[in-house]
């Protein structure tokens, strides 16, 4: 389940790349090990992780942040040197949504470029797909599982934004069309797929009147798109 402001720190799928990517401290850390270490879908999580983004680590160098990022951590602190109990929490906070939000941004670049590197799978996996639904920012508006197996698509938002008195409402563009599969809210939901979904269609989603296109068809400006990838 998603919250309007992002992703959900607590998501194990996303605790477990957050791992992988090396973004989470040493004591959420340590909490993941323990729990991988006494739970065999958490180590599935970690080793799944690794392999999707193991080849990146043979194209993309280290990279060394440079002295004046130090320099500005430490005008950042304090000049006392004391620091209330509020003070510490927001700054927690503040670092726990940074790092949420730079962790999603994260996971895209490096979907993107595992993408680049060694391209799209050809064999998908039971006829399961993911389409990560953008348009154009660093981070994904949604994320969209596709199961043509049991026709049922899950809809992860994760930076969607409707305008003001507006709705989001998605939609599958294939050899038919554009057909209606729902509005997109706050939290993760679960959509029919129409007949005839296939896997070079396209998924789309269109800033409509509240409660959706009363036409059937898209009636105002596609905000965000994407393609289906095998899973």
């Amino acid at each position: 389940m998603t919250g309007p402001g992002g992703p959900d720190p607590d998501d194990p799928d996303l605790r477990a790349a957050e791992y992988v990517l090396g973004t989470l401290d040493a004591q959420e850390r340590e909490a993941v090990e323990r729990a991988a270490a006494g739970d065999p879908a958490a180590r599935a999580r970690i080793r799944a992780w690794e392999q999707r983004l193991g080849p990146l680590a043979e194209v993309v160098p280290a990279e060394t942040p440079p002295p004046r990022v130090r320099a500005a951590l430490l005008r950042a602190l304090p000049r006392s040197g004391h620091a209330d109990a509020g003070q510490i929490a927001a700054l927690r906070a503040q670092l726990r949504r940074w790092r949420i939000a730079a962790g999603g941004a994260g996971l895209l670049a490096a979907g993107l470029a595992l993408f680049v590197v060694v391209g799209p799978s050809l064999t998908p996996s039971g006829g399961r797909y993911l389409a990560v639904v953008q348009g154009g920012g660093t981070v994904p508006a949604l994320i969209v599982r596709v199961d043509l197996g049991t026709g049922i698509a899950q809809v992860r938002p994760v930076n969607a934004e409707a305008p003001a008195d507006r709705s989001l409402e998605l939609w599958y563009v294939g050899a038919q069309g554009p057909r209606p599969l729902g509005l997109v809210g706050t939290g993760q939901s679960q959509v029919r797929l129409p007949t005839g979904t296939a896997p070079d269609g396209v998924l789309a989603v269109s800033v409509e009147p509240p409660g959706g296109s009363p036409t059937g068809q898209p009636t105002g400006p596609v905000v965000y798109t994407g393609k289906l990838l095998a899973d």
